[in-house]
Order: C-alpha cells, then sequence, then structure tokens
C-alpha cells in the first residue's frame, strides 16, 4: 500500500510510480546482466549505463516536486505497520543526483573500458546491485530499510572487488573489506535491533521526533558511528581501502565517489540519534580527526596516484565524519556531494595523471615555491572575506557555511601557491586575486542556497562552535609548529624521519595464503 505527496495536484500516483522505478529499475538489470553478462556484455553494459542515466533523470524530476517542500513517499506495510518506507524529500533527492550521477558516468566510462572482457557482465551486474542498494539507502524511510540497503551495498561493493579474482592482491583487498564491512554491518543490525525493542518503532521520524535518552540510545548511537567509520575506511578500520588499490579503474570510482560516503550518509540520515548521544559524538570527531590527519600525511608521501587518491579519500571522509560529530549536517551533505564526483574524475583520469607526471619529469627542474605561502594565505583570506560581504548570510545557525568557508579557504590558499611558484611576482598575485575573488563569491552563494535548500530535511544543528573553533584552533596551531620545525636549518633529519614514517604507515602487506607465500603450518 502506498501514501504518497505531490507537489501538483493528481500527480501524487505518477510521482511514486516514478520513485519506485528509479529504486529498482538498477536492481532489475542488475539480475538481466547476470542472466545473460557473459554472453552480451556490451548489450547490459549499455543497459546499465541507460538506466543509471534515466534514473538521474527520474531524480530531477522528483527534485522539482521536492522544492515544493512536499516529499513523494512509498511504503509497504506489514500487520498494520509500515516496514518498507522510501521517501524522495529534499535532502533524499540531493544524495540521489550523486547516485545516479556518479554511477551512470562510471559505466558509460566502463562500456570502453572493459569492452572485450569476460568480466563485464559481472561488473555491469554488481553496479546494477550497488546502485540500486545505494538509491534505497538515500531514500530510506525506515531503520530496516537502511540496515538492508547498508548490507547489500556492501555485498555489490565486495562482488565488484572480486572482478578479478584471479588476482592475489584482488582476493586480499576483499578479505580485508568484507572483514571490516562485517563487524561494521553487525553494529548497525544490532543499534536497529536495540532501538526497534526499546523504542517500538522502526519509522525514522517517529523515531527521531521522539525524546531520545538513556544507555540503550547512547549505544545504539556509539554502534551507529561504528558502522560509518567501517564503511567510510576510518581508524580502526583504514586499513581496508588501500589493499583495493588492484581493483579496475570504474570500480575504483564508484568505491571512492560512492560507497565511502555511505558513513556520512548514515549519520545525517540518523543524526537526531548521533546528537543525543555525547560519547558516540566523541567518537565521531575523535575518529574523523585522526583519519583525517592520517590520511592527508600519508597521501603527500605516496609515490603512486591511485594509493596517493585513497588516503585522499581516507583523508577527505575524515573530515565529513568530523562535521557529523560536530552536528554540521549541511557541511557533511555538500561536502560528500562534491567529493563524490570530484573523486570520480580523479579515478577516471587517473591514467592521464601518469603519463602527465612522466611529462613533467622530463622537463627541467622548476624555481621552488619559497616566500609564496603567505601571499597564498592573504589572498584566500581576501577573497573569502569580500565574498562574505558580497553575499551576506541568512538568519540562522551558519556553522556548517563557516565550516565549509574554512575548508575552501585553505584549498584555495593550496592551489594558489601552486600558482604563484609558476607565476611570481605581482602580474601573478593579481592574476589569481581576479580568478579567486569571483570564485569565491559563487561559492559563498552557492552553499548558502544549498545550506538553506536542506534546512527543512536535516536533523538540528549542533551546539559546536565552541567544538568547531576550538579544533580548527588546535589544528592550526599544530601545523604552525610543524612548518617552524621544518624550516629550521638542521630540519633536514626530522624532514627524512617524518618521510619515513609517514611511508611505513600508508605500507599495507597483503596477507596471501600459505601456498602463494611458501610458509607452511
Amino acid at each position: 500500500m502506498s501514501d504518497g505527496f505531490s507537489a501538483t495536484p493528481g500527480g501524487g500516483p505518477i510521482l511514486e510510480a516514478l520513485l519506485a522505478a528509479t529504486v529498482t529499475a538498477p536492481l532489475l538489470v542488475a539480475g538481466v546482466a547476470s542472466a545473460i553478462g557473459r554472453r552480451s556484455p556490451r548489450l547490459v553494459g549499455r543497459l546499465g549505463a541507460g538506466t543509471a542515466a534515466l534514473g538521474l533523470l527520474g531524480t530531477l524530476i522528483l527534485a522539482i516536486g521536492a522544492i515544493g517542500g512536499r516529499a513523494v513517499s512509498v511504503s509497504v506495510t506489514a500487520g498494520g505497520h509500515a516496514v518498507v518506507v522510501i521517501t524522495a524529500d529534499r535532502l533524499a533527492v540531493m544524495l540521489l543526483v550523486l547516485v545516479f550521477g556518479v554511477s551512470a558516468i562510471v559505466q558509460v566510462f566502463a562500456t570502453r573500458y572493459l569492452a572485450e572482457d569476460s568480466r563485464a557482465g559481472w561488473f555491469v551486474a554488481a553496479a546494477g546491485l550497488l546502485t540500486g542498494a545505494s538509491a534505497a539507502l538515500m531514500t530510506a524511510g525506515t531503520l530496516v530499510v537502511i540496515a538492508l540497503a547498508w548490507t547489500t551495498a556492501g555485498v555489490a561493493l565486495c562482488l565488484l572487488l572480486a572482478t578479478y579474482w584471479d588476482l592475489p592482491a584482488a582476493r586480499d583487498g576483499v578479505r580485508r573489506t568484507t572483514a571490516a564491512f562485517v563487524i561494521g554491518d553487525l553494529a548497525l543490525w544490532s543499534s536497529v535491533g536495540l532501538l526497534a525493542a526499546t523504542r517500538g518503532t522502526v519509522d525514522l521520524r517517529t523515531l527521531q521526533a521522539g525524546n531520545l535518552h538513556g544507555p540503550v540510545v547512547a549505544l545504539a548511537a556509539a554502534l551507529v558511528v561504528l558502522a560509518a567509520l567501517s564503511r567510510s575506511a576510518q581508524i580502526p578500520f583504514h586499513r581496508w581501502l588501500p589493499a583495493t588499490l588492484a581493483a579496475p579503474t570504474p570500480v575504483s570510482a564508484l568505491l571512492h565517489a560512492g560507497v565511502v560516503n555511505a558513513g556520512g550518509v548514515l549519520l545525517v540520515k540518523l543524526g537526531a540519534l548521533v546528537s543525543a548521544s555525547g560519547p558516540a559524538q566523541v567518537l565521531a570527531v575523535g575518529a574523523g580527526t585522526a583519519t583525517l590527519a592520517y590520511g592527508a600525511v600519508t597521501m603527500l608521501v605516496r609515490p603512486d596516484v591511485k594509493g596517493a587518491l585513497a588516503h585522499s579519500t581516507m583523508a577527505q571522509m575524515g573530515f565529513m565524519i568530523l562535521t557529523c560529530g560536530l552536528g554540521l549536517w549541511a557541511a557533511a551533505v555538500v561536502h560528500l556531494f562534491a567529493h563524490g564526483f570530484y573523486k570520480a574524475t580523479l579515478f577516471l583520469s587517473s591514467g592521464s595523471a601518469i603519463a602527465y607526471r612522466r611529462r613533467q619529469r622530463a622537463l627541467p627542474p622548476t624555481a621552488g615555491q619559497v616566500g609564496t605561502s603567505v601571499p597564498a594565505l592573504v589572498l584566500a583570506a581576501v577573497a573569502i572575506a569580500v565574498a562574505v560581504t558580497v553575499v551576506p548570510m541568512r538568519p540562522g545557525d551558519h556553522a556548517a557555511e563557516w565550516a565549509l568557508l574554512l575548508f575552501a579557504g585553505v584549498s584555495g590558499a593550496a592551489v594558489t601557491r601552486g600558482w604563484l611558484a609558476r607565476r611570481p611576482g605581482v602580474a601573478g598575485i593579481l592574476t589569481a586575486a581576479v580568478v579567486l575573488v569571483p570564485v569565491a563569491v559563487v561559492y559563498v552563494a552557492l552553499i548558502t542556497t544549498i545550506s538553506a535548500y536542506l534546512a527543512p530535511d536535516l536533523p538540528a544543528a549542533g551546539s559546536s562552535a565552541v567544538a568547531t573553533w576550538g579544533i580548527t584552533g588546535v589544528a592550526l596551531t599544530v601545523l604552525a609548529g610543524l612548518a617552524v620545525a621544518v624550516r629550521r636549518p638542521r630540519a633536514g633529519r626530522l624532514q627524512r624521519i617524518l618521510y619515513v614514517r609517514a611511508l611505513s604507515a600508508g605500507h599495507v602487506a597483503p596477507v596471501l595464503p600459505h601456498r602463494l607465500t611458501g610458509v607452511h603450518s
């Protein structure tokens, strides 16, 4: 039985059918690819890419209805209770754009990348299963749908990682990923069981509108955070992500642009539960901060492109989990949305990046970046200040927007520093200013608009101003201390020690079977 709300009179059944078809179509494609994929790999490849593209189109139609503030919902009841509910509200449609956008791009790429490959059908089937499960997760309206979609997406990823199962490195990646995911899935299902037994409901809106307190709620929230940490490759589950580098490029793109974002999605959808538990928030903030630092440092020393991208993803997910722990829900959603498309582009173009590195090595060395850091920081700060003045923020809590501005300011300073190293002098500074200021204005306008759009369907923002600026202050102090330490005249030995430590920390030794290593019990 369905219960729908439409943005236009009389459009309810049509939009309900569109929502149901959008979520289930990739699952049907997965079944078709499993049946005929080996015989017709090119056909199922095009079918998978076309279905994802149509899903993106359907999502955009649903988004028009969501703008009016009314969501489309489809439910299946059992015993008088709604057990399966999917809802396309503002948050869901934005996340669906990410799911189907990335899936369509990657599967179109894969039709050529895996052309004439005997495993092309396997990839399409697993990609369809992953797309459908991810769409169900984004639109889930009950704890049961969240848990089922979560587990199904994990299984689909493991199947994708097993595309070339004959490779020892691929098998090692599947083993590590499965071990981390099993722990996270058990934690999530345990949390669902606790909440269903003690709260008497699995409906998200009913659950989060209730009075959440007590030791059971605190335990359930901590288990949810644990599940998120495992899926987003956060400490102590960080080892599985670098072990998946043997996967083909389309699989890596789906993994880094989509699957790891699920941890943030889970925390946002259960934000009221997480915010009700201080220990759960501390766990998220601590793990996110530690992984952010670890991933960023390791990324800087990795000599391989995909290895650097993997640790970059880990650091980005650390930032996202940190923002969730601080209750900055809008910042987390904007970040995971932007990171998904950005990281998919980076992985699909990783071959070009390798060729670029080879060309750069053949060129004569360029001048260093001495003296560019301060001008870059000043330019970024001025651009953000001008943008905030030109685009005044609406009344309300803007902690999430400030977190995004801080992130953008650091990123802008890094890009500007690279530019000034190539174009030193007044001309380079003026050029950077001409580009940075309008970009910053557009960025501020965009994040404030998106935050206002998402606000009705996001959990209440956490009271995290002190924590946000406290963590920021500590981070900046540590970075400043390191910058001063490595620039001292006798800092060469310290630099070498830090480099070796970071390089060793990022190495993941494969766990191979005894028969492959030559060791016998």
